[in-house]
């Protein structure tokens, strides 16, 4: 990590403060990270901007990152500072994103059908037993039978051949620990309606 300082025509010089090396954990929202500065001229107003953020990670002109981490790796980031004179300066860290969610834990899936000839609806609570919120999930299973999904609630569900995938909607993407969310969708089925057995959160097993 190391720290620029940074001029313009103007003759100020912007100082970026190096926060250090940061670490996160995917699908694990960061509590948000300020980013501070100095110029050299009195009254200056800095805007800042970034590279290399880890995905998910946004920052906002008065220098706060926040988000939820989306992909696990070592990121290289350089924030800028910029006054209203042009003057610049940055930084650089380095920012580790590891694991997958749900973070520290593990999940638990309930589902319950209603069959008739033909067709079926299926209620599905997925349930948060670990210690982190979950901050956007995505929730797969196999049909063992001939089960073809129609239409769905509270979920955005896809289905490719036997595998089945669904996806929270934009007004219920967080788990909290000890917590659960609920969803649903119709279905038809021809000769085998077997209810699944094994279900994965982000990927990860679940009871």
């Amino acid at each position: 990590m190391y720290r620029v300082a940074g001029t313009a025509n103007s003759g100020n010089t912007v100082t970026v403060t190096n926060p250090g090396t940061q670490t996160g954990t995917v699908g694990t929202a960061i509590s948000g990270l300020q980013i501070q500065a100095t110029d050299s001229a009195a009254g200056q107003t800095l805007s800042y901007s970034a590279t290399g953020l880890p995905t998910g990670l946004s920052i906002s002109s008065s220098g706060l990152i926040s988000g939820t981490p989306t992909a696990s790796q070592s990121f290289h980031v350089t924030v800028t500072a910029m006054d209203s004179t042009g003057a610049l300066g940055s930084t650089s860290f380095t920012w580790t994103i590891s694991g997958g969610a749900p973070s520290g834990g593990t999940c638990q899936v309930s589902y319950v059908k209603n069959e008739w000839g033909g067709g079926f609806t299926a209620n599905v609570t997925v349930t948060n037993t670990g210690t982190s919120t979950v901050n956007g999930w995505t929730v797969t299973w196999s049909f063992p039978g001939d089960q073809k999904v129609t239409n769905a609630w509270n979920a955005n569900v896809t289905q490719s051949g036997s595998a089945v995938t669904a996806t929270n909607m934009s007004y219920n993407p967080a788990i909290a620990p000890g917590g659960n969310v609920q969803f649903g969708f119709q279905g038809t089925w021809a000769g085998n309606d077997t209810s699944p057995s094994a279900f994965t959160l982000n990927g990860s097993a679940c009871s």
